[in-house]
């Protein structure tokens, strides 16, 4: 892993959350997550999900700027 597919951290940004591995130990796939930008991925997920170049333009982020809140407020009742 060379830069997170969101905002392009560098690897020293992104840490290993999990290693998937098959029933002969081999490692299948892992699980990352970038702690500037706090995107979590799969590294066998579509180049349209884990690379920044397909990566359509409204899924990247600039973690030095605010971005908004994707999840409205709780109603309460």
């Amino acid at each position: 892993m060379s830069s997170c597919p969101r905002c392009q951290a560098a690897n020293d940004k992104i840490r290993v959350e999990h290693k998937g591995l098959n029933a002969q130990g081999e490692l299948v796939w892992s699980i990352f997550h970038c702690n500037a930008c706090e995107f979590t991925w799969r590294d066998s997920e579509p180049a349209i999900s884990i690379d920044y170049d397909v990566r359509e333009a409204f899924f990247r982020v600039d973690p030095e700027k605010p971005y908004p809140v994707i999840m409205p407020p709780a109603q309460y009742k």
